[in-house]
Parts: structure tokens; sequence; C-alpha cells
């Protein structure tokens, strides 16, 4: 009887194995049990409001939003669907270096707050010395976005689109650089989606649209190279992408809201809030004039937690330039580029405090 109950068990084993060598690779999916976060306000959720006054449009007009959507951001998602704590370190207005706001950023240069930009939130994070597990840990970083538009405004310290792009992805490098010294070995990075497609240029002419994405495209391929040299660095680290350009220009391609151009929140002539909204939310694709709604931000996380699964499974870092098709060189029209976001409704689009 005892023989026959181990030979049981021995072809119960042997199928159980066989069993689990036919199922996709997939099938065992990859997870983290935290995730850390770093970016402005296409993560940030409570972040900026830690800091600044709540906005109420009766009570504190002047305030700061707790997030800039409708519902979670996409990195609070991305939490759930993994089953993962999050360490949300975003704030809303961040730049790769310093805060989009000039009053903000003179009370972080006085002490009364810390630096906000991606720099200062890893170096406030790393000064905590915290603690992770590094294989259970995905550290995500999505940024750029306003460089960007401080740069259309005329109020970057950058001399050229060039010297931009350049500022702008080595502080994403050296941030990921120094986390990876300190033991991070899992990012995940998200480009910048495509700018000309934005109901900020609802009213633009063709040339500013193109100038808007190509500037979009030129961030995303400066990021790439960026992280192409980090990786040679940090042959040990793993990296992530989420190409967001393509997806949420495929959002829109196959009409996955209603409304892709215009915003769920009613806006005046100068892009700031007027506190209606348009109805039903579902329709839209964006918030305001930047930024997307939270059903938007949910594909996002969907779309970046299927990356990471279908690169485990390929064991293979992937590039998330290469999908897409590259553009004109608007470089000789740098001057185009500048006056495309010199465009009075950008002042509101992130509030004033923003």
């Amino acid at each position: 009887m005892k023989v026959f109950k181990t030979r049981l068990l021995s072809i119960t084993t042997v199928l159980l194995l066989s069993l689990m060598l036919m199922l996709p690779a997939g099938t065992f999916a990859k997870s983290f049990n935290k995730i850390i976060a770093f970016g402005d306000s296409l993560s940030d959720h409570h972040g900026l409001e830690q800091y600044l006054s709540l906005y109420d449009p009766i009570s504190n007009p002047n305030g700061v939003l707790e997030a800039w959507t409708n519902g979670d951001v996409w990195v609070e998602y991305l939490a759930d669907i993994m089953g993962a704590t999050l360490d949300n370190n975003a704030i809303a207005g961040a730049m790769t270096e310093g805060h989009e706001n000039e009053s903000i950023q003179a009370l972080s240069d006085q002490g009364a707050l810390p630096q906000l930009g991606l720099i200062g939130q890893v170096n406030s994070f790393s000064n905590e010395n915290p603690s992770f597990l590094p294989k259970d840990t995905l550290f995500t970083i999505w940024i750029g976005g306003n460089d960007l538009l401080e740069y259309g405004r005329g109020e970057s310290d950058a001399a050229s689109v060039d010297a931009l792009l350049s500022d702008a992805t080595d502080n994403i490098i050296n941030s990921m650089s120094k986390l990876a010294s300190e033991g991070a070995t899992n990012f995940l990075v998200l480009n910048l989606p495509d700018l000309g497609k934005t109901p900020a240029y609802n009213s633009r002419t063709p040339s500013e649209i193109a100038g808007a994405t190509s500037l979009s495209l030129m961030f995303n391929a400066a990021l790439e190279t960026g992280l192409t040299n980090f990786k040679k660095l940090f042959p040990d680290v793993k990296i992530y992408t989420l190409d967001v350009f393509t997806l949420m220009n495929k959002m829109i391609a196959d009409g996955e809201f209603v409304n892709s151009t215009d915003t769920y929140m009613v806006l005046d002539e100068n892009g700031n809030y007027t506190g209606a909204v348009n109805e039903p939310a579902a329709d839209y694709l964006f918030w305001d004039n930047i930024h997307p709604m939270t059903k938007a931000h949910e594909l996002v996380a969907i779309n970046a937690d299927d990356k990471i699964q279908d690169e485990n499974d390929d064991d293979d870092d992937s590039c998330f330039i290469a999908s897409v098709v590259t553009p004109v060189d608007y470089r000789a029209g740098a001057m185009l580029i500048a006056a495309v976001f010199s465009i009075s409704g950008f002042a509101g689009l992130l509030r004033k405090k923003h």
C-alpha cells in the first residue's frame, strides 16, 4: 500500500510539473510588493497639497488641488493592480530640477519647503534612509512636461532646445543613478504624451501643433538615449518603459473616449477653472487643457502592468521609442517651438500654484 501511495504521489508530481511547463510564461505574473513614485502632477495625489493650502473655489481660490484629475492617478491604479504599497513622492508642478512656479520655488530656496523637483524628491527620499527590498520594489519616474512648458513661456534657464533636452534628461538619469547606487534595481520610466494632441492646441495652427508634437518626440528620443547610457553604467538594473506618446495617440485614434479634444472641466479663456464641468465624465479623455481623466490614468496603469509582464516574458529591455514614426525635424524652427508654447492659456493650465 505504501509503495502504491508513493508511486501515485510521484505520478501526480510529474503531471503537475508537466502542466506547469505547458503553461504560458505570463501565467506566473511578475509583481512588486512596493512602488516608490517620483514625478509631477501626472503622478501627484496630495503631494503638493501637503505643503500648501487646499484649493476651494469659494473659500480658498488661491489654494492648490489635491490631484489634477477627477480621481486616482495612474500609479495608484498600478499599485492596486499589483497589490503593492505605494510611497508617492510626486509633486505637481515639479520639473526635473526645481518647481515651475516661481513663488513655490522661492520658498524652497529659502528653506521653507524642500526642493520639489525630481532631484529634490529623490534627495528627500534618500535622506530619510528608506528601507526597501530591491527585488520587490519598483521605482517609477514620469516627468519632463513642466520643463518643456517653462521653456515655452520663456522662463527656462536653457539657452536652446538642445540645452533644455540635455539638462532635463541628465537630471532624470542622475536621479536614477543615485537611486540605483542606493539599491534600486527596478525602474519604470514613462515618456511624454503628444503635447500637440492636448486641448491646449485646439485653436493653434497646424505648424504650431507640429512643433509641439516634434518637441515631445525630441524629448522622448533624448530620454531614450539617456536610458541606454544608464543601462551601460548599471547593467544589472531592470528598466521597464512605457511609450505614453503612442498609447495616448492610440486612445484618440481608436475612439477610446467619445470626446478626446475638449475638456471635462469648463475653463475660462485663460485656462483657469470655472468650477463647472461637462458631463458625462466618462466621455472625456482630458480633464483640463493638459491633464487626462482618471479613466485614462487607469488605462495607463493597465498598459504599464502589461508591459512589465511582457518584458519579463521576453527577458529583454525594450525601447519605447521604436514604435514611433520619426517626425519631420523641427530643430531649425526652435523659435517656432518657443512661440508655440507662449500662449496665454498656459498661465492657467497648471493653475498659478501648480
